[in-house]
C-alpha cells in the first residue's frame, strides 16, 4: 500500500483490494450494507457494479487517527496535499466546512486514477480527535454507468 500515514498517527482501518478481490468483496458486503442503505442495497445488481469497476486495478483505503495535541486540520491537510502517491496529480475538488471537515480529490491523467482524503474532527472517549480517510483507486471507473445506477435511487 502506498498511502502515507500522518507522522504520529495510528492506522485504524486498511482496505487493499486488487481487481480479483473487488467484485467478490462487493458481493459479500452488499447484504451487510442493507442496514445503512435500507432496501437500496437489495436493489443493487452486482453485475452492474462489475461493469462500473471493470477497468479498476486496485482500491486502497486507509483510516488514520491523529491524537497528538496541537495538530490542526490544516497541518494534516497540508501533509496529505504534499505527499501524494507517485505520478502527476491534479486537484479537481477541495472543500472545507465545519460539519464535514476538509475534503480533497485528485485525478491522474484522464481519470486513470483517483486519490482523495478527508480530515475531520471526531469524538473519541468524549474528547475531540482528528480522523483522516485516505483513498486511492487505480484504473478507470465508468462514471456514466455509475450515474445511471445512482439515478434510479434518487427521488425527483
Amino acid at each position: 500500500m502506498d498511502l502515507p500515514t500522518f507522522p504520529g498517527g495510528e492506522t485504524s482501518m486498511e482496505v487493499n483490494l486488487s481487481n480479483e478481490d473487488i467484485l467478490p468483496t462487493m458481493k459479500a458486503m452488499l447484504p451487510m450494507l442493507s442496514g445503512k442503505m435500507g432496501s437500496i442495497a437489495q436493489k443493487i445488481n452486482p453485475d452492474e457494479i462489475a461493469a462500473v469497476l471493470k477497468d479498476v486495478k486496485r482500491i486502497q483505503v486507509l483510516q488514520v487517527d491523529v491524537n497528538k495535541s496541537g495538530v490542526t486540520d490544516s497541518d494534516i491537510t497540508n501533509y496529505y496535499s504534499k505527499n501524494l502517491p507517485t505520478g502527476n496529480w491534479n486537484r479537481i475538488f477541495w472543500q472545507s466546512a465545519p460539519k464535514i471537515g476538509t475534503l480533497a480529490v485528485y485525478v491522474q491523467g484522464t481519470g486513470d486514477s483517483l486519490y482523495g482524503f478527508r480530515v475531520q474532527t471526531v469524538t473519541v472517549d468524549g474528547k475531540p480527535a482528528k480522523q483522516v480517510m485516505i483513498g486511492k483507486i487505480e484504473g478507470k471507473i465508468d462514471f456514466a454507468k455509475l450515474l445511471s445506477i445512482a439515478g434510479r435511487f434518487v427521488s425527483p
